[in-house]
């Protein structure tokens, strides 16, 4: 999604000199972006949307937008561009960290260089650029504009955001500071209404309270049923509430804000699935249902975690992927219809040369147990970092599993990849 029309490089000069023309075409295109900012409720989502927009406009190279978690002690990154790490990490609000020095003095800071001790002294004597991120991606960080979302009413910080790195080579100019206000005002704003704003939606399946199609003492049963039987409630919902599944789906619709797809008797399996296997489609609960020249239909029964791991965009980083949600049975139903019981006779030979998406899946069941006592190992000695490999020299493709479970594909062999990191303060991030 991008608002923004590229003007001259030569706009620091016109921006320093006040030109009129150029105020006016960039507090339109900032005006564009606040407008959409205020028009959702979920406010890191537009900004991932709209983070391409805001650094074309603000001409900087990645930005990062932080919340306060819920101890009021640290700022969480919700969402930043430019660093393959999907997991969000948090700072403490402290001098130890850029962002979190702007957390705890709540004052805006434009640095020209960060690894500039003398310029960080200026600040805060004891102010420090948190190197080790720069370290491990080998990007440089040199420009940093960060400044403090705050609560118009009360006062109370809210979140951080920060721009990195003018791509002019340069300090941020002040028509930029100026915008760059305007837009922290306009985000602390959608914050502070998120925070207040009753939530109406509390489960998946509150549309089907709202259409009248089940009440609330009996989703409780449902409930209760679906544990004390060791089943999905959307099972229970279906057989002894007669609730369609067709309900369900758009329940699930309205919940995960996507289409809803049921269960058709007549499609036909796409080839794109041809390298993957029923037991990791039930495990990871995505599945290929239509392919086309440039983009996926991904269907699932969760997509804000699929989409969250980003294994679709890691597998396939150049198709435009489309999600849309089903019913736990519905998604059965299209396993079944799709795999049959063509895994249950795997000959030797293919089971030799399994797709590494699905020898992943295997290496992490078998090795759970030792990858559980190195972590703990490690943990017991303060190791700052550590990862576990697993190569198979069958196998061509390396993928590099996250903490959070998810896998990144690359090539050359098959690497499961557990990786912790540790800040100063003994708050845990993960790469």
């Amino acid at each position: 999604m991008s608002f923004v029309r590229r003007i001259p490089q030569d706009k620091y000069d016109i921006y320093d000199n006040e030109d009129v023309h150029a105020r006016l075409h960039f507090f339109k295109n900032l005006q564009t972006i606040t407008n959409a900012i205020h028009s959702t409720s979920n406010i890191e989502q537009i900004m991932l949307d709209l983070s391409q927009s805001i650094c074309e406009l603000f001409d900087c190279e990645r930005l990062t937008l932080y919340s306060v978690n819920y101890k009021k002690n640290a700022i969480e990154s919700k969402v930043k561009t430019g660093l393959t790490s999907f997991k969000d990490f948090a700072l403490p609000i402290s001098e130890k960290s850029i962002a979190g020095f702007v957390a705890m003095t709540k004052q805006t800071v434009n640095i020209v260089n960060v690894y500039d001790e003398n310029e960080l002294r200026k600040h805060s004597p004891k102010l420090e650029f948190l190197r080790r991120v720069d370290q491990r991606t080998g990007f440089r960080t040199k420009h940093m504009l960060v400044g403090p979302l705050i609560h118009e009413q009360s006062n109370e910080l809210l979140g951080v955001l920060q721009l990195i790195n003018n791509r002019n080579d340069c300090q941020f100019p002040p028509l930029l500071e100026e915008g760059f206000k305007y837009l922290r005002n306009t985000l602390a704003v959608a914050f502070a209404q998120r925070l207040m704003s009753p939530q109406v939606i509390h489960t998946k399946f509150d549309s089907l309270i709202k259409n009248s199609a089940l009440s609330i003492p009996e989703l409780g049963l449902a409930a209760r049923a679906a544990r004390r039987k060791g089943v999905d409630v959307e099972d229970i919902l279906i057989d002894e509430f007669e609730v369609s599944p067709a309900d369900i789906g758009a329940s699930l619709a309205a919940f995960f804000e996507c289409p809803y797809q049921p269960y058709q008797q007549d499609r036909q399996r796409p080839d794109a699935l041809r390298n993957f296997k029923r037991a990791y489609v039930e495990d990871h609960h995505w599945i290929i249902l239509e392919e086309n020249a440039d983009s996926l239909v991904i269907m699932t029964t969760d997509p804000e975690r699929v989409m969250a791991s980003r294994i679709v965009h890691s597998l396939f980083p150049i198709a435009k992927i489309q999600y849309c949600v089903t019913t736990q049975r519905e998604f059965r139903q299209t396993i079944d219809q799709f795999f049959g019981d063509m895994d249950s006779n795997v000959t030797p030979i293919e089971t030799a040369s399994r797709d590494p998406i699905d020898s992943v899946s295997a290496a992490e069941g078998a090795l759970m147990v030792q990858v559980r006592e190195t972590i703990q190992d490690a943990f017991a000695k303060n190791h700052p970092e550590f990862q576990i490999d697993v190569r198979s020299r069958e196998d061509k493709t390396v993928s590099r599993m996250h903490k959070d479970g998810s896998v990144q594909r690359i090539s050359g062999q098959v690497i499961v990849d557990f990786h912790v990191d540790f800040l100063d303060t003994g708050m845990n991030t993960a790469a």
